[in-house]
């Protein structure tokens, strides 16, 4: 790592941070170390008992009277790695690397940029005493990646802040007025198998490789592809018989691999069947995903289910809400609502789908949850939703959105976009717990949230911290 770029006072701190295992869920490892921080610099620190911080800066020296700014950010990461890495995320530190514009893992994981650069630019501001600022509030959460409890539950009692300054996103050139509410989903069907393995069937493990994943809510309209999806219409194939199949690693990541186990006739008709489907892949894919690969390998045969069955199973794959559901009405370009299949596994006879829902609305979530149940009680299955979050509507009257995107015109001579995310953000949770209170959210340019291949430039770390501290001081 150039030595240059880690002087610049956040990647410092990103780099310090990096060195600490902080997988959703696990944060107290993390949250200790921040607060030691606080500590030392005797800010005034808060930690609850799931390790969220808050963290107050008394104002600079001539903004006493100023009203309070409320900074926030998440302190857990996606822990996605690829295939080959031998990284453990429960005590692992990410390894950066940096090739002259953009830092990314080393060691072929998620960087963890989001949303640790945010958490490096707050302990930033809060580490520098030449700065002008009104009084600083905090807010530090955790599980944000997975059950988003650290900001559903964080109490913010003794917080007088009614401006806030959300700090992840992922393109210095935006400015975030609004984001996506959603919920979880785990979608439960019963399989049955035959009551023995055919005769003259071998058996084969079927894995699809090489497509990009991402974000399933910033990266849904990408037209990455998802292989659950993808390997499905390969298993499709009339001369196969499925045994089993899994996919994906986490409902917020679009599925970058999936595998099957299947039986064949003969490793010919294997073969075939993979190459035909690699072919057509690859033609629709060809810029999303060139190095799109199905490898085929021996495996041991095992009963396979039954052709009702599998034609369910199937029918949930297809049916189930995946990808688009709806564009934005009111904001052209922007998605409105979509589903990701994120995992799929048949373990237990037991065929589990686990998704996101997102939706700018609260009433378009709520729809696209009744197609799910509809589904459902075709298909005889459960579902149960999980880990909902709540949407961050957009407001009309605002101090701070025009106060950024002057400012950051005044900096860098360019205009910020104003948009809604589709996206999960915390601001939903704290426009609710304050009501009336004036949201934005901004970031440096970030590439590639939830896998492997996550960077972040460098230099748009530093324009993303000059911003921070302007608008901090215009305030």
């Amino acid at each position: 790592m150039d030595r240059n770029v880690l002087n610049h006072e956040v990647i410092s701190l990103f780099a310090q941070l990096s060195q600490i295992p902080r997988e959703s869920g696990h944060e107290k490892e993390v949250s200790d170390w921040i607060r030691g921080w606080a500590e030392d610099r005797s800010l005034q620190v808060r930690q609850d008992e799931i390790w969220n911080l808050i963290i107050k800066k008394p104002a600079s020296p001539g903004y006493e009277d100023h009203p309070a700014v409320l900074m926030q950010a998440h302190i857990d990461m996606v822990c996605e790695k690829d295939r080959g890495s031998a990284h453990d995320f429960a005590k692992d530190p990410i390894r950066l690397d940096f090739d002259g514009e953009w830092i990314r893992s080393a060691d072929g994981t998620t960087l963890g940029a989001d949303n640790g650069i945010g958490v490096a630019a707050a302990m930033a501001i809060l580490d520098d005493d030449t700065l002008e600022h009104p009084p600083l509030e905090v807010v530090f959460t955790v599980q944000e990646e997975t059950t988003f409890a650290g900001a559903e539950t964080v109490d913010v009692w003794d917080c007088s802040a009614m401006q806030m300054i959300n700090l992840d996103h992922a393109d210095e050139r935006e400015l975030i007025v609004g984001s996506c509410g959603g919920t979880g989903a785990e979608f439960t069907m019963p399989l049955a198998r035959e009551a023995e393995i055919p005769q003259g069937f071998s058996a084969f493990h079927i894995r699809l490789t090489g497509l990009q994943g991402g974000h399933s809510g910033e990266d849904i309209h990408r037209g990455r592809g998802n292989a659950i999806s993808l390997l499905l219409r390969l298993l499709e194939n009339p001369g196969l018989k499925v045994v089993s199949m899994i996919g994906g690693t986490n409902r917020l990541s679009i599925p970058r691999e999936a595998e099957a186990i299947v039986l064949a006739e003969s490793r010919q008709d294997m073969d075939r069947c993979a190459e035909e489907a690699k072919a057509v892949f690859r033609k629709e894919y060809s810029g999303a995903a060139p190095d799109l690969d199905v490898i085929i390998e021996d495996a041991e045969a095992a009963a396979p289910l039954t052709q009702e069955s599998f034609r369910k199973l199937a029918a949930a794959i297809r049916l189930y809400p995946n990808g688009i559901a709806q564009m934005n009405g009111n904001l052209e370009g922007l998605v409105e609502s979509s589903d990701n299949i994120g995992i799929i596994s048949t373990e237990g006879d037991v065929l589990k789908l686990t998704s996101e829902v997102r939706g700018a609305y609260q009433s378009t979530v709520d729809d696209l949850v009744r197609t799910i149940d509809v589904l459902a009680d075709l298909l005889g299955a459960e579902v149960r939703y999980f880990n909902a979050y709540v949407p961050w509507e957009f407001a009309a009257d605002s101090k701070l959105r025009p106060l950024a995107t002057n400012t950051y015109r005044e900096l860098f001579g360019g205009e910020m976009k104003q948009l809604a995310l589709h996206a999960g953000l915390e601001c939903g949770f704290f426009a609710e717990k304050k009501p009336g209170i004036d949201l934005i959210s901004i970031g440096p340019d970030c590439q590639f949230f939830h896998s492997p291949k996550e960077r972040v430039r460098a230099e748009s770390v530093e324009h993303f911290y000059e911003l921070l501290k302007e608008i901090l001081r215009k305030l």
